[in-house]
Parts: C-alpha cells; structure tokens; sequence
C-alpha cells in the first residue's frame, strides 16, 4: 500500500493553495469558474483555502452567490475546501467591522510614562501605530483585543456566523477554519526608534489576576517593566502563564467551539513563531494556543532551506509538530511561500522550493498551504492583471511540484514519527528575566539572560537535527502532565528515555518533581552547565530547585 500510494498519491495528498476569494484567481461565471478550476486541478492542486469576496466583505450579495457556485463547482471537481476568516490578516477584524460596531473592543496596552521629576506612572492607551496593527503588509487596520472575549464573540458572530447562515448546508464541505496571525499587539517594529515600554492589557486583567493567583498585581506591576528585587521571577511568571491562557482561551478556545459545534477543524498560525521573545510578545505561550487548534499551523515565508535551518525559521515546524503530538494530532499545517526571498530579491529556485517541501515534512508538517501563485496565474491568463509575485516555476513545474508534495505526504503521514528524545521549552525561564524593550522587536532585547536563554534554545535544537537527532519540544503542561513508567517520561502516544534541559535559570516545581521522579526510575535528564536554581512559584520555594 505504501509503495502504491507512493506511486500514485491519493487525492488528499495534494497541497492546498491559498487564492481567497474565486474572483480573483477563477472569474464569476459558471464558464469560467470550470474552465480554470479545471486547470488548477490538472496542476495538481489538491484543496483551496478560500473566503468570499474582499471587496465590500461579508456585505455583497452577489459574491456570496459566486462562492455558492465556485464552491459546488469546486465540490464537483474533487478539491478540499478550507475557509480562511479574514479579508486579510491578522484574523479577527472581520474586515474591520469588529470595532466599528463596538471600539471598546481594541487592543489596549498598559505603558510606562515619567512625570517631571523621573518618577514611574503606567496608562493604559490604545495599541495601534509602529504595532503589527500598522506593520503588516497588508493594510493598517485597527486591531482587537485577543485578551477580551467579547472581541472574539463579536468577531464569531460577523464572520463564523455569517458564513454559516449564508451557505447553509454547503458549510458542510469545509473541513477547516484558517485564522491568520492573531496577536497581542505589544512589541514595536519599525527600527532605530525608541518606544514606551508596553505590556498587553485588558481593563479586566487585575480582576481576574487576583482570582486566579490570588493576589493583587497592581502594587506589583513595576516589577514587570524593571528589575526591583527577588519577587520579580514570580510576579512576571504568574503575569504571563496568566496573558498566555487568557490568549488561548478567549481567541483560540472560542473559535475551536465553535468549529466543534459545526463538526469543522480549527487551524491557523501565530505571528512571531521564531524566538522565544516574539513568543512572549505576541501570544505568550504557543503551546497553549497550539493546543486550541485542531490543526496547528505554522508560517514559512522563504523557500530557501539553506536559510531555514541556518536561521531560526526551522524551530517553527518543530514546535508546531512537537505540540500536535503531544495533544495526540495527525496532522500540522504550513503556510508556504517564497515572500522573504522575493522581497529580498533573491527568489528561490525549483530546486530549493521542493527541498523546503523536504524539510517540512521530515520536521512534522502533513498539509502544505501554498501561495506560489504565478505558475497558476500564469496558466490561467491573469498573471499581469494581478501583478502578483515572481516565481521561477513554470505551470509545468509546478505540477511537478504538486506531485512530489503528494508522494511526500503519502509516506509521512503513513506511519507515526516517534523520538526518544525530549528538550523542555524554556519558555517559563525566558518570562522570569522578561521586561519590555524599548526597541523594535527586530533589535536585540536589552537584558543579556533573555537573549542567552533564547539563543541557546535555538542552537541547541539545531545542533541536535545538525547531528542526526530527532527529538519533541515539551513544555512545562506537558512535562506535568506524562507520566513515568519503566524508566519513561511517557506522554498521550510518545514516550521519551532522554530528557534535556536548555540553559535556563528558572523552572517550574512541577518539572522539578516530574523529571527527579523520571530519573529515580532510570530515565536520563541532561542538563546544560547553567542550570536551575529559582522556582517560578517564587523564592520560599528556590530550595527545592538547588537541592535537586
């Protein structure tokens, strides 16, 4: 069977490609929806990621009646069906109809401001200029609060909703929702400038800080913009485990809810997945987002492999894949295209873009989400009148490509991808040491441990692949969570007899207890020369750290 799928792939095993709205890469007619759905078929596109029509979003009645149609033509012509959630990312506007209904609902941060004589007061203001939020390459748009359901509520009901109601029983052929770089807004981006230092914020963040962690963070809030004392690694490590459920919960959670309610998969993929700082910056913990998709995502915007294990881009697909198998999920989605090697004005070759295919399968990933979109174009005559990106693939190649992904996807997804070998991440370390920069996120943090931390993690997962040795990515819910048996750290469907533990200075008492427990029974724990010596839980309780 394996042999004969990899010969002939099914039709699953195609990729997906990312067009959007039909109008744009298919026409409006029944002509020419079939005619050029037809020819994306027999260049082996296997699904397409689609939305109704960007202009005048969710409001003309004749574009959802061509995404009616191009949806049954599509049906007919075997593709999968996606739906991506936006007009253009980040998901969550709603094509900006989100705050025009309700503005309260924006994306708010509590910064630092000196009065006349150098002393510290905090305000909370509005997110929006030098953020993601005006940054993007797709539009500045005002974004929502991820920290504040009822922003996604609100975004469910103009979008999920809408989509629901209009398609009716054609919502059924849509396998999964595409929900494109939500983020906490926090961190800056355009570079050589200095920024107020700025932490995510919701009016009712205090309230339920003190529910949960049973204390007031307010007479606290210094310590997570400066360094004031041995109470700080507690008081930012409670703040960000709490930023990073209140992400996964109220974005992600809601959003899989309702997808479950509609017997669809939720999938998506974060912004800043790189490094560790990016990830406290815009979502706070990317496992816990992971864990409320169905189908966790990753981005890959080059298609140079070189630069993708050189760099830190291939932390990426490991973390995602780390996650989904953790949770006990098959399949890891990625959003594939050569953006940074076009801006850069060195795109990549055939060569190179069926390597990286190569180098994300073989790091966990199962669904290719393409947006190689001029050899499609170029097939069906709308190339110049798009004007979209360059590509050294001609239609033919890309129908090579779509091939080899297939044959790829057919031997990876077959059998299970088991390691031995699991690195923590240290993530828990990393907020410990964290305060806001006051520079871009492009420019080094200014406290030398949080940039040693996240790049030692980097370079020893690299180093490790380097030699030939696959391992998972564990964070600290997982690690709490396995279960020692025979000298195993076993896991929902993994289980690892080498534990690695990255430089870091802090851990959690839970990782503490699992992994001594795990090594008494005969598992390995190895750990970097700069090891723990603080409890995240605070310093009553940094003994029990040395002492293990």
């Amino acid at each position: 069977m394996l042999i004969q799928d990899f010969r002939n792939p099914p039709d699953d095993c195609y990729p997906l490609q990312l067009t959007l709205s039909y109008e744009q890469w298919f026409g409006d007619s029944e002509e020419q929806l079939r005619k050029n759905l037809s020819r994306a078929r027999e260049l082996g596109i296997g699904g397409l990621v689609i939305t109704v029509n960007q202009e005048n979003y969710l409001r003309d009645e004749n574009a959802w009646d061509v995404l009616k149609l191009a949806m049954r033509i599509s049906k007919e012509l075997g593709f999968r069906l996606w739906l991506y959630d936006e007009e253009g990312y980040p998901s969550g506007a709603a094509g900006g109809h989100v705050l025009a209904k309700d503005p309260n609902l924006e994306a708010i941060g509590l910064v630092e401001k000196t009065d006349g004589e150098g002393r510290s007061t905090f305000e909370v203001v509005p997110l929006y200029e030098g953020t993601h939020a005006t940054e993007n390459f797709y539009q500045k748009r005002r974004y929502i609060n991820l920290l504040d359901p009822k922003a996604t509520l609100m975004f469910i009901e103009l979008t999920h909703k809408e989509y629901a109601r209009r398609l009716g029983q054609l919502m059924h052929w849509v396998e999964v929702v595409f929900t494109d770089e939500p983020s906490l807004i926090s961190a800056y981006i355009p570079k050589g400038k200095k920024y107020p230092l700025t932490l995510p914020w919701a009016r009712s963040l205090p309230e339920i800080f003190l529910k949960r962690k049973g204390y007031d963070l307010m007479p606290h809030v210094e310590s997570l913009f400066h360094d004031t004392g041995e109470k700080d690694r507690k008081i930012r490590c409670d703040f960000y485990d709490l930023l990073s459920h209140l992400c996964a919960e109220n974005y992600f959670g809601q959003i899989q809810a309702w997808c479950h309610e509609h017997g669809i998969a939720s999938s998506g993929h974060l912004l800043g997945e790189e490094t560790l700082v990016w990830q406290t910056y815009f979502e706070g913990h990317p496992f816990r987002c992971y864990r409320k998709m169905d189908v966790p995502g990753i981005d890959m915007i080059l298609s140079s492999p070189e630069r993708i294990m050189m760099e830190n881009f291939f932390i990426v697909p490991k973390l995602a894949s780390s996650a989904a198998r953790l949770a006990s999920k098959r399949q890891v989605m990625c959003e594939i295209s050569d953006f940074l090697g076009e801006f850069e004005d060195h795109p990549a070759s055939f060569e190179q873009i069926a390597c990286t295919a190569g180098v994300l399968y073989a790091l966990g990933v199962t669904e290719l989400v393409c947006m190689y979109g001029s050899p499609i174009l170029d097939a069906l005559g709308k190339r110049k009148e798009t004007g979209t990106q360059r590509s050294l693939m001609s239609a033919n190649d890309y129908k090579q490509y779509t091939h080899f992904v297939a044959r790829l996807r057919s031997v990876f997804t077959k059998a299970r991808i088991e390691t031995r070998v699991a690195v923590l991440h240290p993530i828990v370390s990393l907020w410990a040491n964290f305060t806001p920069s006051d520079r871009s996120m492009y420019e080094p943090h200014p406290n030398r441990q949080v940039r040693f931390i996240d790049e030692a993690f980097t370079t020893l997962c690299r180093e490790l692949l380097q030699h030939h040795v696959d391992f998972d990515i564990l964070d600290d819910d997982a690690v709490a969570e396995a279960e020692v048996e025979n000298g195993k750290l076993r896991t929902k469907e993994s289980e690892y007899s080498l534990f690695l533990l990255p430089p870091m200075d802090t851990i959690r008492l839970a990782t503490v207890r699992k992994l001594a427990g795990f090594a008494e029974a005969g598992g390995s724990v190895i750990a970097h020369a700069v090891v723990p010596k603080y409890a995240a839980e605070g310093i009553e309780t940094d003994g029990e750290v040395a002492a293990s």
